[in-house]
């Protein structure tokens, strides 16, 4: 038991802190560099859109539409839920 459990920490923290170390530069270059990478979102946002006004804009004039077809969805899985009938056991002949 005494292996198992070296071996169990030895592998967590093998895991655990390179990923930590990538995570800690990850969040100090976003920090750094964040305005730079919010524009470049903006523009890219502006050029592969219809209109060229933006992802987010085009997504919140169709989320009525979205919003009307989930509770649709859902009205009609429920209904489907409750009208279900159990499965008759008849006496079926053996053959």
């Amino acid at each position: 038991m005494r292996k198992v459990s070296f071996v169990a920490v030895f592998w967590t923290f093998a895991l655990a802190i390179p990923f930590t170390v990538i995570a800690l530069a990850g969040v100090a270059y976003i920090d750094t560099h964040f305005s730079v990478i919010a524009q470049a979102i903006a523009r890219f946002e502006a050029v592969t859109s219809a209109t060229g006004r933006g992802w987010l804009v085009e997504l919140s004039e169709r989320a009525p539409e979205l919003v009307g077809m989930l509770v649709g969805l859902i009205v009609m899985l429920t209904i489907y839920l409750f009208s279900q009938r159990p499965a008759k056991t008849a006496d079926v002949p053996k053959k």
